[in-house]
């Protein structure tokens, strides 16, 4: 009788298994594999029929191996026969198959498609063929599975035809040996490890290679420019480059490779957008309504017909995290005055959110002004700034504005597009005449009639929160906002005057009582109570009525049951711990911040900022000596004949005192010109190069004070490039000693 139950301590370290008792027991707990209590001792039994495939194969090879039963001593006669390899060899073959199963999880969706369809083939002939090869005639059991599957009168349970229309006996053979000693990998096309590429075989080319594309990503495409550059220094370093090709494909493989870390080294924006890892719901602890507001603001999609002209508004909103509802207002531009009339909007339609509310603020100027904030902190509202360029810390209210502009915006007459390439998409339809001239001014005019106001899209947008947005079901849970809001029996807070908020909003900052008068807004206020000594040098705050600018009330600080009616002195005398997840992804950022470090420091020790001029230069070194031999021939030219003749006569007519002296200045010019050359030459672009220049210096000649003392601070100050100087001055070295 064969065994059927098995302990976790067995089945440790057998094919398909863990090597640990608690993984082994994981994956049990995982996979809800049947179980029952020891016979002995403590801890449970598992059904063999629950195991993974490889496993249940070692097992049942054991019990073979192992049982006295004489149906088991006759198969085991009968696999000591038929086997090819040892229990050893095919537990590696197991382990094999398995990891084989691993690396196919990894590869794509077509190629995975294709191998199962040749899995279900080779099923299928063994089924197949099992009746012919027990009669003896394996060859015509292939050849009428073959005809059969051709002809398509063989049908699996799926359509394999799709993906393999005809199979040959051979092919059929190969991937049978194929599938039995890989698995199902091995039935996968052109599978095969990568060579190593000879680019690796350079000591530091593939250094000199990243330093290159981090600093310069354009060239991730140019596998020839790369190649070029590569040869600027590969004296210096030894390197026998290899071809082109090579580069391109190290290129295409280190992008695979280093995909996040370059994109974080050299695409901040896109990292963020696509790499960046997400473990947690931003607001992972509310559970009502009026809890967390989140406020942004965003430019308009289409253009606006602002009193005849054609301009584009923006628009401030505000969403709650919890029902996904949204308030907006169109505004001329984002400031504090839209937040503002928008938060008045809210409060009358939402009511005021609940204690401790969260309102989670963009970090612009609009948004942090003082205006902004001290109405929010006149309301015991917490705020909570996003940090720039961190569209994560708000996302529901940034996906909106995406919902927003793709089901709405894109309709809209005066549509300009999410972005430039848009625009210049509908640019293009008007042709070059309507670009320019009066055929601008005609195609303006027309955009202009059909171009909403600004009123008419604040209606339109309302009228879309209220009749589409807010009926339709999020992709989260499928429950519309609408339904999420009714469904949550949330009691609102409301504000019974209205008119509250009418002065509330208007105000406009805080002031300090000085001599009887409070100065805000430009405009200065009195009142007789004023005048005591009590509100002297007090801090108030101002709102301005907003019926009449030349009134004010005036609250001291942290104190709402007092105040003070003021006038115009003009007008007297005038009647959110995920805290293992946050860690980890701590820990992400600074391996990424490393590579990049890494990659600048590379960037620096090869001088890739240098690059371009060493390249001029071992090019110019190269065809400096190339000339060209003229061919002449005598002329005609009577001018120049007498010219010529009257240069000639003249030169005669002078003395030799006076040649001589010529010459003298001749020599001295093309002295001073020397001199000036030399001087040029010494010229240093960057202080990289006046070490070098030092550096050999330094073999012929006796260094100043100064330049021995600039030199050993320039190597104290930049440790990358003591190695390079050193090689430098050997080489300085030993050529000066050959000139010897």
């Amino acid at each position: 009788m064969k065994r059927e139950y098995f302990t976790l301590q067995e089945l440790i370290k057998v094919p398909g298994m863990h090597t640990t008792v608690q993984g082994c027991r994981k994956l049990a707990n995982r996979e809800g594999w049947l179980k029952r209590k020891c016979a002995q001792g403590k801890g449970f039994e598992y059904h063999i029929d629950c195991l993974p495939i490889e496993t249940k194969a070692f097992l049942y090879l054991n019990i073979i191996e192992k049982s006295a039963d004489t149906l088991a001593v006759s198969a085991r006669s009968a696999l000591n026969q038929d086997a090819v390899c040892d229990a050893k060899d095919r537990a590696l073959k197991i382990m094999n198959k398995s990891d084989g199963l691993k690396q196919f999880m990894c590869i794509s969706e077509v190629k995975q498609a294709k191998a199962k369809a040749r899995e279900e083939v080779i099923v299928s002939y063994e089924r197949f063929i099992k009746p012919y090869k027990d009669a003896g005639n394996k060859s015509g059991g292939t050849h009428a599975f073959i005809v059969g599957f051709n002809s398509g009168r063989l049908q699996g349970e799926t359509d394999v035809h799709s993906c393999i229309r005809q199979i040959g006996e051979r092919t059929l053979y190969r991937w049978q040996k194929a599938y039995h000693e890989q698995g199902i990998i091995g039935l996968v096309d052109q599978y095969k490890s990568v060579a190593t590429s000879k680019i690796d075989g350079c000591p530091r080319l593939d250094e000199f290679l990243m330093a290159l594309v981090t600093k310069k990503p354009h060239l991730l495409g140019q596998a020839a420019k790369v190649h070029s550059l590569a040869k600027v220094r590969a004296a210096e370093y030894g390197w026998k480059l290899p071809s082109v090709s090579s580069f391109k494909r190290w290129l295409t493989q280190y992008v695979i490779k280093h995909e996040v870390q370059h994109a974080y080294t050299t695409n901040p924006t896109k990292y963020t957008d696509k790499y960046r890892p997400l473990f947690a719901h931003t607001y992972p602890n509310i559970d009502g309504p009026n809890q967390v507001w989140e406020f942004d603001s965003t430019p308009t999609d289409i253009e606006l017909n602002v009193n005849g002209k054609l301009k584009r508004h923006s628009v401030v909103a505000v969403i709650d995290a919890f029902t996904r509802r949204v308030q907006l207002v169109v505004s001329p531009t984002s400031n504090s005055e839209a937040i503002c009339l928008l938060l008045r909007k809210t409060l009358i339609e939402w009511g005021l959110p609940e204690e401790g509310a969260i309102m989670r603020t963009d970090n612009g100027s609009d948004y942090v002004s003082n205006r902004t904030t001290t109405i929010f902190n006149l309301l015991d509202l917490t705020i909570s700034k996003a940090n720039a360029f961190s569209g994560w810390e708000k996302p529901f209210i940034e996906r909106f504005f995406g919902t927003m502009s793709r089901v709405l915006m894109e309709k809209m007459p005066g549509y300009i597009g999410h972005s430039v390439s848009d625009r210049q998409q509908i640019e293009a339809m008007y042709n070059f005449a309507k670009r320019i001239g009066e055929g601008k001014k005609k195609a303006e005019a027309e955009r202009l009639s059909i171009a909403l106001t600004p009123e008419q899209l604040q209606q339109v947008l309302n009228d879309y929160l209220e009749f589409d947005y807010n009926h339709v079901p999020h992709s989260r849970d499928g429950i519309t906002p609408f339904e999420r809001y009714a469904r949550s029996d949330y009691q609102k807070r409301s504000i019974d005057n209205p008119h509250v908020l009418d002065t509330l909003l208007n105000f406009i900052g805080t002031a300090t009582v000085t001599r009887g008068t409070v100065k805000a807004g430009s405009v200065q206020y009195t009142a007789p109570e004023l005048m005591e000594v009590s509100w002297q040098r007090q801090k108030v705050r101002v709102f301005v009525d907003p019926a009449d600018i030349g009134r004010a009330t005036l609250y001291p600080i942290e104190r709402w049951d007092t105040y003070v009616d003021a006038v115009n002195m003009d007008l007297i005398y005038r009647g959110i711990s995920p805290v293992a997840y946050r860690e980890r992804r701590k820990e992400t950022q600074k391996e990424l911040a490393v590579f990049r470090k890494h990659a600048r420091r590379l960037q620096e020790e090869f001088g890739i900022d240098a690059l371009y001029a060493d390249e001029l230069a071992q090019k110019k070194l190269q065809r400096a000596n190339i000339a060209h031999l003229e061919r002449t021939t005598s002329h005609n030219n009577s001018a120049i004949d007498g010219l010529s003749s009257a240069a000639t006569d003249k030169q005669r007519s002078l003395s030799s005192v006076e040649l001589a002296a010529i010459e003298r200045q001749r020599e001295a010019i093309a002295e001073r010109r020397e001199r000036l050359a030399q001087q040029e030459s010494r010229i240093v672009r960057s202080d990289h190069e006046k070490a070098v220049m030092l550096t050999t210096d330094s073999v012929t000649r006796d260094l100043t004070d100064n330049e021995q003392e600039w030199l050993k601070r320039y190597r104290l100050n930049n440790v990358l490039q003591r190695n390079r100087l050193d090689k430098i001055l050997q080489q300085a070295e030993s050529n000066n000693r050959q000139v010897k």
